[in-house]
């Protein structure tokens, strides 16, 4: 598999967890350690509630509820994703300041915002980081969703 196809492979997981995550966030036959529920196979581990137990410790999630959790591969490979509730578009000021004071440079040339939401990018030497703020339904209301790959990733 040429670089290319792997990194189109892990958005393309990426955004189908991004989409399952919800759907399997409801499904009461699927058990997750300390009472969340969730779902874990080898190189994969997709939860409610929480961030996942291998989720980079340098990689800062802004303060609210965890409504989704995932990890996927493992090693240069292994790809993160946290969707957290948030007041508003307004959480885009409190990202980019808990992300570039942990070292991390603001990626001007790829951000955008529109009245529905905000797009940021964030790099470090070990992470990349793409945020998305939107607002889903009434019952959730606005949310950011965090990407986290490696700069290695599909090498």
């Amino acid at each position: 598999m040429t670089a290319l196809h792997r990194r189109t492979a892990v958005v393309a997981l990426v955004a189908s967890l991004t989409f399952a995550a919800p759907l399997l966030a409801g499904c009461s036959l699927i058990p997750h350690p300390g009472g969340s529920h969730g779902v874990s196979v080898p190189g994969m581990s997709v939860g409610t509630g929480a961030l996942p137990k291998s989720w980079p410790s340098d990689v800062p999630v802004i303060t609210g509820e965890i409504v989704t959790g995932a990890a996927l591969g493992t090693g240069r490979d292994q790809v993160f994703n946290a969707t957290v509730k948030v007041s508003g578009q307004e959480a885009a000021d409190q990202i980019t300041t808990q992300l570039t004071g942990a070292g991390f440079t603001a990626k001007t040339d790829a951000t955008a915002s529109t009245d529905s939401g905000t797009f940021l990018t964030f790099t470090s030497e070990k992470w990349n980081v793409a945020v998305v703020i939107t607002k889903t339904d009434d019952k959730t209301g606005w949310v950011a969703n965090y990407t986290v790959t490696s700069p290695e990733a599909g090498k």
